[in-house]
């Protein structure tokens, strides 16, 4: 889906610049993950869909991967730890994908999904790490660069860096 951008005047007037919002919690799982899952998703080979997908998760990945699986009938593996809140974890349930439950750190869930990748042939499909899904993360980036051509500063919150690395690229490509 692509989103709104929209001026935000309060932000503006407290900064003293225009500043502008990209509405992502409008995609349909909430967030930008949906992006980058659904690119990942559509870069998959005819062989790569049918074995189908593992990725480790603390929750958004997980249910955008979901999402995107279900949308084309693909099998889908989620490992999450035990710290994923049940919402969370529910919530990809009920999208479609298997849930794994394993260990109490993200590293847990990562050691099950290549496990899962290795014994059983799941493509794995990282949160942030993978070309796909930062290229899909960075169409974002030429939304906003549309919706506000003359921008001079674009913030973008770095967790594990797919986001802002997509952004990245496009604004580059585009400015």
């Amino acid at each position: 889906l692509e989103t709104s951008t929209m001026l935000s005047p309060t932000l503006s007037q407290r900064l003293g610049s225009p500043v502008h919002l990209k509405l992502e919690h409008r995609q349909a799982t909430g967030g930008f993950k949906l992006r980058g899952a659904s690119n990942a998703v559509a870069s998959l080979s005819v062989e790569e869909r049918k074995r189908g997908v593992v990725a480790a998760s603390t929750g958004n990945h997980g249910r955008a991967l979901a999402h995107a699986t279900r949308l084309e009938g693909m099998r889908a593996v989620i490992c999450m730890s035990t710290l994923v809140p049940a919402n969370k974890v529910e919530e990809i349930g009920r999208l479609g994908a298997e849930t794994r439950i394993v260990g109490s750190s993200q590293d847990d869930a990562q050691v099950e999904a290549e496990r899962l990748a290795g014994e059983e042939g799941l493509v794995m499909v990282p949160p942030f790490d993978h070309p796909a899904v930062i290229a899909g993360q960075g169409t974002l980036g030429l939304e906003m660069m549309e919706a506000v051509p003359d921008a001079e500063t674009v913030l973008v919150q770095l967790s594990g860096g797919g986001l802002a690395s997509g952004i990245e690229a496009a604004v580059k490509g585009v400015s």
